[in-house]
């Protein structure tokens, strides 16, 4: 029997539906290689292609038409029934659609709005016994969203610390405390950390499934164990955040300049978010890696700040936290998206790390999503408490590299120009101008 100390994911990348057996731990002809104490489940990637709204049909509109949207979701029991939920490092609640049937311990009044960088969800406040991973939290407080705004799937799973949680806020009682919390007070004996791995597919665009452990490493990463606990930083913080030190591009250092009060001289601060899927970091920082490969154009008006990148262009880039430097694959860097030019199709790539949706951020500056994490494997230290407020003062975060720099750049070229042959021809970028109209008077619609 499996043992379910375990949470598997799925990958949601954006109304196509794949199903493959994806990695867990091992694959063997019965599909899972056991592993003494530590033995997962295999899980299918699920992959979603998400149409992007479309402008007008005319000879003079460059319309894209596709682009990737991913998320980790995992099979969480809410109440006895069985929800498809984001797992988000970025955020501290628990929410789940209604509609279904569940065993609820308490049904209360109180009604919050929760907001995420995209979308939100509403409903009441509603206590019941949650599973998953092995472990069932009882009466745990979770919102039963009667209305949700831009969110895809049945709901998310927040791993944040009780300071961000807009559910305890409400109630101020330790009774309505995010679920990690709960977690590791009703297991006290449970080890306060989780384990992350973001698995990669075979093509090296995108990502297959992934691992989540509580209380225990994944052992075919078990050398976390010795890797630097990097502090969430400001200690007041109640996201998981870190001090970055370093951004290199191409060899040269990129000089860091942070807007969140405290942070020291030439460090930004840093989400580290799994419920995200690309990355948004600062505008200098954005230009820095894609200004340094030839042949990009940068497109910017008051609609859109794009990079349009050639698909086959590559930089290094790597991010630096205490004296701990971690590679970012190249493939992580572009998106191949199609665009619809003069009722042809073409295949143009955009640059994955942007500038912020919603601008400056008071408490972060960059927000390092699944196409960071994908490099490599996260242990979240809740640190020593589970009150409110005290949880996120001596947490830490593990990270252990699993990019070579040298191996993923020799491999680049293959991996995209495999990747390509799904798409269709590349968009000639000689002819784009930076203000977004071509050298035939055409223009690129900016609805991503």
């Amino acid at each position: 029997m499996f043992s379910t100390n375990f949470l598997t994911l799925a990958l949601i990348l954006s109304n196509v539906l794949l199903a493959s057996k994806a990695l867990v731990i091992r694959r063997d002809g019965n599909n899972t290689e056991y592993i003494p104490r530590f033995k997962g489940f295999t899980f299918d990637a699920t992959i979603i292609h998400k149409n992007n709204k479309q402008g007008p049909n005319n000879d003079s509109l460059l319309t894209i038409t596709n682009e990737s949207n991913m998320v980790y979701t995992a099979k969480v029991n809410v109440g006895g029934h069985d929800f498809t939920v984001v797992v988000d490092t970025g955020s501290s609640d628990l929410w789940v659609s209604s509609g279904q049937s569940m065993k609820i311990t308490d049904n209360t009044d109180t009604h919050v709005n929760l907001t995420y960088g995209i979308g939100s969800a509403y409903g009441n406040i509603a206590y019941a016994s949650v599973s998953f991973g092995g472990y069932e939290v009882q009466n745990q407080a979770f919102v039963h969203a009667a209305k949700t705004t831009d969110l895809d799937g049945e709901g998310i799973l927040g791993l944040g610390f009780i300071g961000l949680s807009e559910i305890e806020r409400q109630v101020k009682t330790k009774k309505a405390q995010s679920i990690m919390s709960n977690l590791f007070t009703q297991h006290p004996s449970t080890p306060m950390f989780i384990g992350l791995a973001l698995e990669r597919s075979a093509s090296g665009e995108d990502t297959s499934g992934g691992v989540f452990s509580v209380g225990e490493y994944d052992p075919r990463f078990a050398n976390v164990s010795g890797t630097s606990k990097h502090p969430v930083t400001p200690s007041s913080s109640s996201r998981w955040t870190l001090a970055m030190s370093r951004m290199t591009v191409n060899g040269k250092d990129h000089t860091l300049k942070s807007d969140v009060e405290g942070t020291q001289k030439g460090q930004a601060i840093s989400l580290i978010d799994s419920g995200t899927s690309l990355a948004y970091i600062s505008s200098d920082a954005v230009d820095a890696i894609y200004g340094a490969i030839e042949g990009s154009v940068h497109v910017k008006t008051k609609d859109q700040d794009s990079w349009y990148v050639p698909c086959m262009s590559q930089a290094n880039l790597s991010f630096t936290f205490g004296s701990d430097t971690y590679p970012v694959n190249p493939m992580e860097l572009t998106t191949p998206v199609t665009i619809t030019d003069n009722g042809k199709q073409y295949t143009v790539c955009l640059n994955s790390f942007r500038t912020p949706l919603n601008g400056k951020q008071a408490d972060m500056d960059f927000l390092l999503g699944d196409i960071f994490m994908r490099n490599v494997y996260s242990v979240f230290n809740y640190g020593n408490s589970t009150t409110s407020g005290d949880d996120s003062k001596s947490a830490s975060i593990q990270l252990l590299s699993r990019t070579n720099r040298d191996q993923v750049y020799q491999d680049f070229a293959g991996l995209r120009k495999q990747s390509l042959k799904t798409y269709p021809a590349l968009f000639d970028l000689t002819k784009l101008k930076s203000d977004g109209t071509t050298s035939d008077g055409a223009h690129v619609d900016p609805q991503l």
